[in-house]
């Protein structure tokens, strides 16, 4: 298990865990705004990506992904996952239960938060598309709390996903 350290950032003492490349962990609630690029969904157009996605109730997709604004490309991954393997009514209802839970996130931290990121990787474990690997990787960052991701300065995530 790594080790939670701390720094102190215009006076306020933040705790984090270092990840690899990196890549810090800082946990809630002091995340300083000014330690690294914090992964964000830019730029994404919800219509359009409903367009290519093959997706019968592009009505019901689309208030979903309205839910999950800062994680709208992988609800709608999960959900035209769950449509080709005939389960999209359950996929579709877990997403509706669940933006309680993340209704005070903004939309900018979604893709940074670990908590939100685990959620996410067990939808994609469970409809069959990622190994069960990746959401225990994702649920053992949550053992230090829930926190948010931050990039080293001059990365963005699309930088790691190429890796």
């Amino acid at each position: 298990m790594a080790k939670v350290k701390t720094e102190i950032v215009n006076g306020i003492g933040c705790r984090y865990v270092e990840a690899q490349d990196g890549i810090k962990v800082y946990l809630l609630p002091g995340v300083p705004m000014d330690a690294g690029e914090i992964p964000r969904e830019d730029g994404f157009d919800l219509e359009e990506a409903l367009k290519e996605l093959p997706i019968t109730d592009k009505g019901r997709a689309r208030r979903i992904a309205k839910m999950y604004k800062g994680r709208q490309i992988d609800t709608l991954s999960v959900l035209a996952y769950a449509e080709e393997r005939g389960r999209f009514d359950e996929f579709a209802e877990r997403l509706e239960t669940k933006p309680k839970d993340f209704s005070y996130i903004h939309p900018d931290l979604m893709m940074a938060r670990t908590d939100v990121s685990a959620f996410f990787m067990q939808l994609l474990v469970d409809v069959g598309v990622a190994p069960a690997e990746e959401a225990r990787k994702a649920k053992r960052l949550l053992e230090y709390g829930t926190g948010v991701v931050v990039l080293p300065k001059g990365k963005r995530i699309a930088d790691y996903l190429k890796q």
